[in-house]
C-alpha cells in the first residue's frame, strides 16, 4: 500500500507545479519584462543614484602607488582596467579595476581631493545622499557635508561606530574624461 501511494505521489508531482515552483516562475517572468532590453544595449539606472557600469557597493581602496595596485590587481587575480585618470604628474591618480561585475576603485594615500581625503573608504551608491546623511546623522554617523563632486557625483563621508569610512554616492550627471 505504500508503495502505490509513493508512486501515486510522485505521478501528481510531475503533473502538478509545487505552489512554491509556481510562484517562483512568475515572480521571474515579471523580473525578466521588467528587465527586457534592445539588443546591444545596457541597463543604466540613474534614478537610483547608480553611476553606470558600476556596483551598488564599492571597494575605494587608498593605496601607496596606484600604478603597481593595477599591475597588481592585472597579474595576481586576472583584474582589467576600466577608468584610469592621470594627475598632474602622468601617474594615476585615480584607476577601476574591474572583475567581472565587481569593481575596485585605487586612488593614491592622502589624496585630499578625493571623496574619502585619501582613505579607504566603501564607495555606496544611494538614491539620495542628503536624505541618507539625514538618517545616518540620526542613528549617530559622524557624517561630512554633502558635495557636488568634478567627477559628476554627489558624495558625503559617513563613518560608522566602528571607524569604517562609508562614501556615500548619487550619480548626478555623466563627466568626459579627460
Amino acid at each position: 500500500m505504500a508503495s502505490k501511494r509513493r508512486s501515486a505521489s510522485r505521478r501528481l508531482r510531475k503533473t502538478r507545479p509545487s505552489s512554491r515552483s509556481a510562484k517562483r516562475s512568475a515572480s521571474s517572468a515579471r523580473a525578466a519584462d521588467r528587465l527586457k532590453l534592445a539588443p546591444g544595449s545596457k541597463r543604466v539606472r540613474t534614478q537610483s543614484g547608480l553611476s553606470p557600469e558600476m556596483q551598488t557597493l564599492n571597494a575605494y581602496l587608498a593605496v601607496a602607488n596606484v600604478n603597481a595596485s593595477m599591475q597588481f590587481l592585472e597579474r595576481a587575480f586576472g583584474f582589467s582596467r576600466g577608468v584610469v585618470l592621470a594627475g598632474t604628474d602622468g601617474q594615476p591618480r585615480y584607476a577601476e579595476m574591474r572583475h567581472g561585475d565587481s569593481v575596485v576603485m585605487l586612488i593614491p594615500k592622502g589624496d585630499s581631493t578625493s571623496a574619502s581625503g585619501g582613505a579607504p573608504a566603501l564607495y555606496t551608491y544611494v538614491g539620495d545622499v542628503d536624505k541618507a546623511l539625514t538618517k545616518a546623522r540620526a542613528a549617530g554617523a559622524g557624517v561630512s557635508e554633502a558635495e557636488d563632486r568634478p567627477w559628476g557625483d554627489r558624495t558625503a563621508t559617513v563613518t560608522d561606530p566602528d571607524g569604517y569610512r562609508w562614501v556615500l554616492a548619487t550619480f548626478k550627471k555623466l563627466v568626459p574624461f579627460a
